[in-house]
């Protein structure tokens, strides 16, 4: 039976040189990590494509509001609302782009609380749909505007 090989020890500058490496990679690879998870992470840019400042109809004297219209780099458009008006029972508040003449309107959503992000349509023509309105809604299953709008303000571009 032959004799087990003896055992060289590594020479230590040789072992502190190789963990120097080895600790050097690790740390390398949690900043790298971190870095791009942070970078993962990030909200995509937006531009500001236009803005509204929002006036309170006579029913509603004292009621305040903005919407802002931004555009996303992938060319998604939303508009945000935030508005203080009286709270009320047995009914909610819908968000609306109505064309400039008042003859059409598209529905954004329904807002809950005094703040809303809403997905604009791709294709709408902000040019034409250029007022922004929150509206008071009976629960009566009709899906047409009330009449009874909260406030309502006109689309400025941000260019």
């Amino acid at each position: 039976m032959a004799a087990p090989a003896p055992v060289i020890p590594l020479r230590p500058r040789l072992a502190r040189r190789l963990l120097a490496v080895a600790a050097a990679v690790v740390v390398l690879v949690l900043v790298g990590g971190v870095g791009v998870t942070l970078w993962a992470l990030q909200p995509a840019p937006v531009t500001l494509v236009a803005s509204a400042t929002l006036y309170a109809f006579p029913a509603w004297v004292g009621s305040t509001g903005s919407a802002v219209v931004e555009q996303t780099a992938a060319g998604a458009r939303f508009v945000d609302v935030t508005f203080q008006a009286p709270a009320t029972e047995g009914g909610f508040r819908e968000v609306w782009l109505i064309s400039s003449d008042t003859s059409q309107l598209v529905s954004l959503g329904v807002v809950r609380g005094d703040t809303g992000r809403f997905t604009i349509p791709d294709g709408l023509d902000l040019t034409r749909y250029d007022l922004v309105d929150i509206s008071e809604e009976p629960i009566d299953g009709n899906p047409e505007h009330s009449g009874d709008s909260i406030l309502r303000g006109q689309l400025r571009s941000a260019a």
